[in-house]
């Protein structure tokens, strides 16, 4: 039986010193001048909040005035008007039962304001160095310390919703592992991306726990687009849910499996929905080859780490041929939006991918609407990339 995921208590001690390590000794070696201008980037970053909360996990939540968020501070979004919610989607066709608490009832911000990560001098430092690992779209892999496991639907489309499952994979502390759907069009050196869905990610996050992550880009993951709200685009109109909310219920390995459900849809913008609430959306103006829709969908898993690392777990941990139900991390239920309504793709419309079978796997199996197929994919890692 499911559950849905919230926030959840920290992890092994030891992986949390190490990431902690880590950041002291990059602190270290950061000049002056590199210090002043991250400041001045977090004072642009992070707007005045109007009321504040901190977590249990140490994050701080800021309430920010709606149309003083960070997203209207990128050149072509001046004069953008917010829509709080798409204006041709029935809420028949997008509400799936009641939303789950993902936050204590405490944190909720003021009408006209909306709940944002603040952004961490770490966050920034981070950011700055993780292109090095490899981040990339998982059809186009150019990056050598990346690894997929993953199915493709390369129709047009105007995007997708999908049922995955929440899991913990063991991560060090320059390591990451990700489930996300991602929604693409154009060629690969000006790739449009939107993508979302769940990572455990250190580097970013200066913890291991498993988080709410998205991440854009308008010209393949070269200079626009970021993860979360690092860079102006992504607009929250949601006064309690964030970007890079922890995760905290997770799936057992034989025992309850723990779910969220993410959608990302084109209905003027493209839309970001997290169970039953629209969380905010990446304005079509960011976009050139996304503009009438996206000619791909992806779903799976990718690690990202340096080639000198036994590489992290992805999903469960576990191979899907060790056990579907219950035991593989899985994605259930995909369909994808056609504009009017969705529709489960045929079999015959999916390409199965794992880049490193030995490490990874990735296996389509028969889901519970008929001719439809659900993906289990993960591994254990451990190999060198």
């Amino acid at each position: 039986m499911a559950t849905t995921a919230a926030t959840r208590s920290v992890k092994p001690v030891l992986l949390l010193m190490s990431v902690q390590i880590m950041f002291g000794l990059l602190h270290a070696v950061i000049s002056e001048e590199e210090n002043l201008e991250m400041e001045r980037q977090l004072r642009v970053i992070n707007k005045p909040p109007i009321k504040s909360f901190k977590t249990d996990y140490g994050d701080i939540l800021d309430c920010i005035h709606i149309y003083k968020q960070h997203a209207f501070d990128h050149p072509l979004l001046k004069d953008h008007k917010i829509k709080m919610r798409p204006e041709n989607i029935p809420k028949s066709m997008t509400a799936e039962g009641e939303s789950p608490k993902l936050l204590p009832d405490n944190i909720k911000c003021p009408p006209g304001s909306v709940l944002i990560k603040r952004t961490t001098k770490e966050d920034l430092i981070m950011a700055n160095k993780m292109k090095a690992l490899g981040l990339n779209h998982p059809m186009n892999p150019s990056a050598p310390d990346a690894n997929t496991a993953t199915v493709r639907y390369s129709k047009h489309n105007f995007g997708a919703r999908t049922t995955m499952n929440v899991w913990g994979p063991s991560t060090l502390p320059r390591q990451a592992s990700f489930a996300n759907l991602w929604i693409s069009n154009g060629p690969s050196e000006e790739l449009n991306v939107v993508q979302a869905g769940w990572a455990v990610f250190p580097m970013l996050f200066s913890s291991n726990n498993t988080r709410l992550l998205t991440y854009w880009t308008g010209d393949g993951y070269n200079t626009t687009g970021c993860f979360n709200y690092l860079c102006p685009g992504f607009v929250q109109v949601h006064p309690q849910i964030t970007l890079g909310l922890v995760l905290d219920q997770l799936s057992v390995y034989n025992g309850t499996q723990s779910d969220i459900q993410i959608s990302i849809i084109k209905d003027g913008e493209w839309w970001l929905q997290l169970f039953n609430q629209f969380i905010g959306y990446w304005p079509q103006k960011l976009f050139f080859y996304m503009y009438g829709g996206a000619n791909n969908a992806v779903w799976g898993g990718l690690v990202i780490c340096p080639s000198d690392e036994p590489s992290a777990e992805m999903g469960s941990g576990h191979f899907p041929k060790d056990g579907l139900q219950n035991k593989s991390a899985y994605f259930k239920d995909t369909q994808i939006y056609d504009g009017a309504r969705f529709t489960y793709p045929s079999p015959d419309q999916l390409v199965l991918c794992s880049s490193r079978p030995d490490c990874y796997g990735a296996e389509l199996a028969p889901g519970v609407a008929p001719n439809t197929m659900d993906l289990f994919y993960g591994g254990p890692g451990q190999c060198h990339i």
